[in-house]
């Protein structure tokens, strides 16, 4: 154990540690406030606590054998993925950002499609430097770049799998207003907030569920293709 902190603290400043604790402070205060709202709904405090173990990553990274190259993740991507995932839980969630303010999910989705390619680029460096050998480029843009598209996809998994567990809850008692919306599958929960209009005419109002989910993706891909490029310019691990 002792050989497992001296690699965590060899590898990230100390600085980047009180930076990844004071957002996970904030985490633990909307996990345990979740807990006390009126009316209370048990998909916060579970969406929350979901979203909070996702923060510990790169520590779990630096388990592995070192033969993984996960082991060679740089540290600095955590830092990104826990303001991300700050920005979506505590902010889109926790303070309803998602309903009360109309571009929220719009920003977020972008950048998290970008954010990604980032991700998918950081492991295949990693790779890189466990096997002491150089990828062809346009292998590791096209990995990078289906790494984006795999992780997005596994969001909105999670998304739809979360939701159904708590529509099939709220079923049982009969109120929709239980449900769970973290893929925002209802126009009823949306109606009257700015959350109610979607980046495309859903034309019909049994559409509206279907239209912000595609949305979704679309500005998954749209982040995706600029990251995509932007690296291709600059591609600041193989100078």
């Amino acid at each position: 154990m002792k050989n497992y902190f001296n690699r965590l603290f060899e590898n990230t400043p100390k600085y980047r540690f009180a930076i990844w604790w004071f957002f996970r402070l904030l985490m633990i205060y909307a996990f345990i406030a979740s807990f006390f709202r009126k009316p209370f709904d048990i998909t916060d405090p579970l969406q929350v606590g979901a979203n909070f173990l996702c923060m510990f990553v790169w520590e779990i990274f630096m388990l592995f054998p070192e033969k993984s190259c996960l082991r060679y993740i740089k540290s600095s991507v955590q830092t990104f993925l826990i303001i991300g995932i700050f920005a979506g839980s505590f902010g889109g969630k926790f303070l309803n950002l998602y309903y009360d303010f109309r571009w929220w999910d719009i920003i977020l989705h972008t950048i998290g499609g970008g954010a990604c390619v980032f991700f998918g680029y950081e492991i295949c460096s990693a790779i890189e430097k466990r096997d002491n050998k150089r990828a062809p480029m346009t292998m590791v843009f096209l990995c990078s770049l289906g790494f984006s598209f795999f992780a997005c996809a596994g969001w909105e998994l999670f998304e739809f799998t979360f939701d159904q567990i708590a529509c099939k809850a709220a079923a049982a008692a009969g109120d929709i207003y239980k449900a769970g919306d973290a893929q925002h599958w209802s126009r009823v929960l949306a109606e009257g907030t700015p959350k109610a209009a979607t980046l495309f005419n859903p034309y019909f109002d049994d559409r509206w569920g279907l239209m912000d989910t595609m949305a979704d993706s679309v500005l998954n891909a749209i982040g995706a293709v600029i990251s995509i490029i932007f690296i291709k310019i600059f591609p600041y691990r193989h100078k």
